[in-house]
């Protein structure tokens, strides 16, 4: 297999994922269009009517394969560029509904970022979040705290409903963040909590058990739905979610932990960032050793550093 880049400007930014600061990315989408868009939900906390251009309903949601070669591109600040000729796109959940209508227009599938292990207190429904839910400031971000997903329920609605927008807006799949806070919990050699960083003291069971319960609401309503890094979870939920996302994987030496969708014939977008690996070519060669779809990106996720290898 050849390898082919595709490369834009490097613009100078911070990274996006696993720990930077997205406190900008609202101010950007709207400057973007967002701001003309229905609120991800309403006053009465139910989603806004944004049309259903597209949207998949039944038990017939996008269920991609390993073994068919995918393109794609990864987006979630600034003005959205619909110009890559590319098979997947992966862009927030506040993106412009007309963006999506293009994109799908061309036969492109859409993936759907939001959150769903912390509250972002720029989004439409923060306030709708239960107080005794919101935990811990998320690493250094004074406008993101953890929620309590091992008491899901209390919120189920709210992601629910984010969903729902999801599917209405016309996207294809969803992309849920940040689904790993049992990672954040300092455990001491018998696996006690020494020191909690969620303020809930999250297990690995919790985090299987949350994912499952989204991946089963997300294909009730005709929608896909990746497991984002997180590759401890890998194992017990690869026949509940559809495909795999991850990021530093090369640079952290866990690339082989995702195999284990690839070995179930379920595809891995792979993400490295410039600012931790100046030289993607050793990456590249590696993923397409281990049949991921990889690509190259500036940190902040917005219109900068583009490469893919394929």
């Amino acid at each position: 297999m050849s390898m082919f880049f595709r490369r834009q400007g490097v613009v100078g930014v911070q990274r996006y994922r696993r720990n930077v600061s997205r406190s900008v990315l609202s101010g950007l989408l709207l400057l973007a269009g967002a701001c003309n868009e229905t609120p991800l939900l309403d006053a009465t906390g139910n989603p806004g009517d944004v049309g259903n251009p597209d949207a998949a309903i039944g038990n017939n949601w996008w269920q991609p394969k390993a073994s068919e070669p995918l393109t794609w591109q990864w987006q979630l600040q600034g003005e959205v560029d619909t110009s890559f000729d590319v098979d997947v796109y992966n862009l927030d959940i506040d993106t412009p509904v007309e963006k999506i209508r293009e994109l799908k227009a061309r036969g492109v599938k859409v993936i759907c970022y939001f959150s769903a292990g912390t509250v972002e207190s720029w989004r439409s429904d923060a306030s709708l979040f239960p107080d005794a839910v919101k935990g811990e400031q998320y690493e250094d971000l004074i406008d993101e705290r953890w929620i309590d997903y091992g008491n899901y329920q209390a919120f189920a609605d709210i992601m629910r409903n984010r969903m729902d927008t999801c599917s209405n807006k016309g996207f294809d799949a969803i992309e849920t963040d940040n689904v790993d806070a049992h990672n954040y919990e300092t455990r001491d050699t018998n696996g006690n909590v020494v020191n909690i960083g969620t303020n809930f003291r999250m297990t690995l069971d919790e985090s299987i058990a949350y994912i499952r319960w989204l991946a089963e609401e997300a294909h009730a309503r005709g929608l896909s739905i990746g497991l984002k890094n997180a590759e401890e979870m890998a194992p017990d939920v690869v026949g509940n979610v559809d495909w795999m996302l991850t990021e530093d994987c090369y640079v952290d030496n866990w690339c082989q932990a995702a195999t284990v969708f690839i070995e179930n014939d379920k595809p891995v977008f792979m993400t490295e960032y410039e600012d931790l690996l100046p030289d993607f070519i050793p990456a590249c060669e590696l993923a397409k050793a281990l049949g991921f779809f990889a690509i190259w990106r500036d940190p902040s996720l917005a219109n900068g550093t583009y490469l893919a290898c394929e």
